[in-house]
């Protein structure tokens, strides 16, 4: 991808280092320069489109050099803040956000910047150059010329959502191409409202779905599809109904006083409306109602973990038999299965996520351990049979005694074929449910790097108390693991990074799967205290449809589903989903975004983080849970400016009718 780039704008005579402003006339200029070239054939515009999708930020930079704060900029992931590789500087940048270290004059480094604004804008300009002139390419006949516009709306549509992700709403330019010759005056735009800044994006998605195939070739599986596009409108529409951005108590509290100056409008209605779940609804319906989408499974065999009595065994999704549910989760995230045969993948991709685990691998097996994850999410997942750790049954007991050397797992148990928890292992670890495993690695988690063939560096039970294999007093420069977990989610068991032989397979991160637009049906029907019509069809807090909807996740991870108890009133039900989405989506990217949709940032903020006392030795003391000491740690906080990233100034000064964000100096 970046050789595309590079070719291109070579093509341009473009310099890519130029900083631009999406109203600067005279990049304006550059990025239209020789555009008989750029319209002489289809290979040429082709580029000229890889081009601009190259501008846009890499979902997969989970953990650092991210252009969103990520898994570190929430209450998913702690690190160590910024520190040398010996190389360069590692720059983890959601902990630059969480120690209030963004200012609006500085919002990133030279390997990544939290101002998606002006890049999202030359994507914005270079689609509308497209379509202004995609007739004009003389060797694309009618359906490529119907499909190639398709997919620029899409990508068009994608940067608006990236900017009202990050930085709230935008200016919204429609298919303007900017003239070089008007006036100063002519380029003083003004912000849109939330609203219709989502009604935009939303209308544009559906007509580029109305273009796009429904499914893509392997060598292009990242390409868009009308199910990506209609996947984002229900993620967008669900987004929308939310508190923060639907008149509730979140909405004043953040954005009571961010009005438009020019005419005092508010950028976020303050008033609730009912009818925008509704509409949610319906958008997750009809991914739905698309028939091409389901949970991703894999079969059981003589290695899959017997149920407990109270989940239902049903062949899955009426129940959880038939399936491993470790594998079936797992699988999708490590590499094993192909993204093209995961019928789960709406839309994903494969940059960075594979080589990013080294901030997540042990230290002395080529890893930096800089990850780390907090005690509250480890304790959000259940029990194998679906209970709280706080509500544990006697036969799956949560045993939690930290200094009593007995409290230990006796003897090796499978619990799938590639994972096995290990004799030794602190007894809170055992009985927990199959997400628990796929996605958290604790101490005495064995990593297998089954690629490296080399003795001492494979086959590895991580510990990471003081005097441990992994410990912090294992650290040549301060960095180590805070909390005595971190995230397994994208590591394959033959994934290694040192020794002989040692490889990582290549993953797919998924920008958006099947389990969301469920999850996220369920949420939309059960804030319904009405009913509404959309689009022909009803919609109301009807159980059994969130029940269809909710309970397939729960039985793919071997959970029993809900009951009506369950959902006996709306705020119930809602921590519910809540904390399925935690679990459901760890370490993905979705949780920094839901924490703030909900209105429960601040809350959550100014919980203490704990995990594992990793300054003292295992029986120590060690699994004891203590408030984490580190310095970035003691140092976070959190500002109402920080529901949405700043406008650079740089951006405020070129054009003085932008309204800055909430909070942010201007």
């Amino acid at each position: 991808m970046k050789k595309i780039l590079i070719g291109v704008f070579m093509l341009l005579g473009v310099s890519i280092l130029s900083s631009c402003n999406y109203l600067n006339v005279d990049d304006y200029f550059e990025d239209t320069f020789k555009q008989d070239s750029i319209f002489a054939n289809k290979v040429n515009i082709e580029r000229y489109y890889n081009g601009a999708v190259a501008l846009l930020p890499k979902e997969g930079r989970l953990w650092h050099w991210g252009c969103t704060p990520g898994v570190t900029g929430s209450d998913e992931a702690v690190s160590c803040g910024k520190y040398s590789n010996g190389i360069l500087e590692v720059s983890f940048s959601g902990t630059e956000l969480t120690i209030d270290a963004i200012t609006a004059s500085s919002m990133g480094g030279w390997d990544w910047n939290f101002n998606v604004w002006p890049d999202c804008y030359k994507v914005i300009r270079k689609v509308n150059t497209m379509l202004a002139h995609l007739e004009n390419v003389p060797d694309m006949n009618s359906f490529e010329r119907i499909e190639f516009r398709a997919k620029a709306r899409f990508l068009r549509a994608y940067a608006y959502y990236w900017i009202l992700q990050n930085q709230g709403p935008m200016i919204l330019l429609g298919d303007e191409l900017l003239d070089t010759n008007e006036e100063p005056s002519y380029y003083k735009k003004t912000r849109n409202t939330y609203d219709e800044c989502v009604d935009y994006i939303c209308k544009e998605f559906e007509a580029a779905a109305e273009g796009l195939p429904e499914e893509q070739p392997v060598d292009l599986i990242a390409s868009p599809t009308s199910g990506a596009a209609l996947a984002l409108v229900a993620r967008l529409r669900l987004q929308a109904a939310s508190p923060l951005f639907n008149g509730g108590d979140a909405a004043r509290k953040y954005f009571g006083n961010f009005t438009r100056c020019t005419d005092g409008v508010h950028y976020v209605s303050q008033v609730y409306d009912e009818r925008k779940w509704a509409v949610a609804a319906a958008a997750a319906k009809r991914v739905i109602d698309m028939g091409r989408y389901e949970l991703h499974t894999v079969p059981a065999d003589n290695y899959t973990a017997e149920l407990p009595e109270n989940v239902p065994s049903e062949s899955f999704p009426y129940g959880a038999g038939g399936i491993d549910p470790y594998r079936s989760y797992s699988e999708m995230f490590t590499g094993e299965t192909l993204p093209s045969t995961n019928k789960e993948l709406i839309w994903g991709n494969s940059q960075f996520v594979s080589d990013h685990t080294e901030y997540i691998f042990p230290l002395g097996y080529g890893g930096a351990s800089s990850i780390s994850v907090p005690q509250r999410i480890v304790d959000a997942f259940y029990m194998v049979d679906g209970r709280d750790i706080n509500n544990s049954s006697a036969k799956y007991p949560y045993e939690n005694s930290p200094y009593d050397k007995n409290c230990i797992v006796q003897e090796n148990k499978i619990l799938s074929l590639n994972y096995t928890l290990q004799a030794g292992t602190y007894k809170a670890y055992a009985n927990r449910e199959p997400r628990f495993y796929a996605n958290i690695g604790f101490t005495n988690t064995l990593w297998t790097m089954s690629s490296c063939s080399e003795g001492g560096k494979n086959n590895i039970a991580v510990q990471y108390y003081k005097g441990g294999n992994c410990g912090k007093d294992k650290s040549t420069n301060n960095v180590y693991n805070l909390t005595g977990y971190t995230s397994k989610k994208f590591v394959h068991p033959r994934d290694a990074r040192t020794g002989t032989g040692a490889r990582i397979i290549s993953k797919t991160f998924p920008i958006i799967r099947y389990a969301e637009i469920l999850l996220s049906y369920a949420e939309a029907l059960n804030n319904l205290e009405n009913s509404y019509e959309v689009d022909g069809y009803t919609y109301y807090r009807d159980f059994q449809s969130i029940k269809d909807a909710f309970n397939p996740v729960r039985y793919r991870a071997g959970l029993p589903g809900i009951t009506d108890a369950d959902l006996a009133t709306i705020d119930g039900f809602n921590n519910v989903i809540q904390r399925e989405r935690l679990i459901e989506f760890f370490h993905e990217g979705r949780r920094y975004y839901d924490i703030r949709r909900w209105g429960i940032v601040e809350d959550l903020e100014n919980e203490p983080l704990t995990g594992c006392n990793v300054e003292q030795s295992e029986w120590e003391g060690f699994y004891a849970s203590t408030i984490i000491q580190y310095s970035t740690i003691r140092q976070r906080v959190f500002k109402p400016k920080m529901i949405f990233l700043p406008l650079e100034l740089n951006e405020l000064r070129k054009v003085p009718t932008l309204d800055q964000n909430p909070g942010w100096e201007k």
